[in-house]
């Protein structure tokens, strides 16, 4: 009797853990959209409770089952606040690496500043990585974003991927027209194992132009945008495991900058 009364004890426990959690996740998830005008509206998905650091995050990706999603999950259990706006959807663009870079600047702006408005971050952070690293550019390279007495405190590039058009090999790359624009401060991550590791002092050279302090450092083991590879190295499945890990360790370096 006292087992049986035991095992009821423990299956109680858990349900009361489980539910209590299942409580936790919903209520730190939440949606709200942004209208930009009569035909465009772009949905903001907020993961974690009100936290002193913001993070807002264009991805090249959107949905539930998204590296993204699942790291911005992780990252809001760290004491963050992230914002993941789903600029495509509201484009009816696929979700494919390339399509992010078609979106308009202004709406970029719009969203940054609307989050900057609204949120009760003390500081926030522009996070992205490959092809979404493009409208990030774009965004810091607006005058009125800089003038404003900004929470707004840097971004973070993974593996960026912010040409004009694609580089000849050997050939000097050439950046889109915001590159070198921005006066806040920018950290640059880049695979070890691309050859574009070797661009790393060109690009950051270009970006320090109208002010910026830039900083770069190389992901060990790694090739360029390894977190949305299909054919990722045992490494690269590892690091894409240990994502939110790599960005909280760097908002700290960028946080120094």
């Amino acid at each position: 009797m006292q087992t049986l009364t035991f095992h009821r004890w423990i299956i109680y426990s858990v349900s009361v853990l489980f539910f209590a959690t299942l409580a936790v996740v919903v209520h730190a998830e939440s949606r709200s959209i942004l209208e930009i005008n009569d035909e465009i509206g772009i949905d903001i998905v907020t993961f974690g409770e009100p936290a002193k650091t913001g993070i807002v995050w264009f991805a090249c990706n959107q949905g539930e089952d998204t590296i993204e999603f699942a790291t911005a999950r992780r990252l809001a259990n760290k004491g963050y606040q992230i914002y993941l706006p789903d600029m495509l959807s509201a484009h009816f663009l696929s979700s494919l690496p390339s399509n992010i870079a078609r979106i308009p600047a202004t709406e970029v702006v719009a969203v940054i500043r609307h989050i900057m408005d609204t949120t009760s971050a003390e500081r926030l952070y522009l996070l992205a990585g490959a092809r979404a690293a493009v409208p990030v550019i774009r965004g810091l390279a607006d005058k009125n974003l800089q003038q404003m007495d900004s929470k707004l405190k840097g971004a973070l590039l993974i593996t960026p991927r912010i040409y004009k058009t694609t580089p000849d090999p050997g050939a000097e790359p050439i950046y889109i027209d915001e590159t070198g624009l921005s006066i806040h401060p920018i950290l640059v991550l880049e695979g070890e194992r691309t050859p574009n590791r070797w661009g790393l002092p060109h690009l950051a050279a270009t970006l320090k132009k109208s002010g910026s302090r830039v900083q770069t450092d190389l992901i060990d083991g790694v090739r360029g945008y390894f977190y949305l590879r299909n054919d990722q190295t045992p490494v690269e499945a590892k690091m894409t495991r240990e994502l939110d890990s790599l960005i909280h360790d760097n908002l700290q370096k960028l946080g120094a900058i």
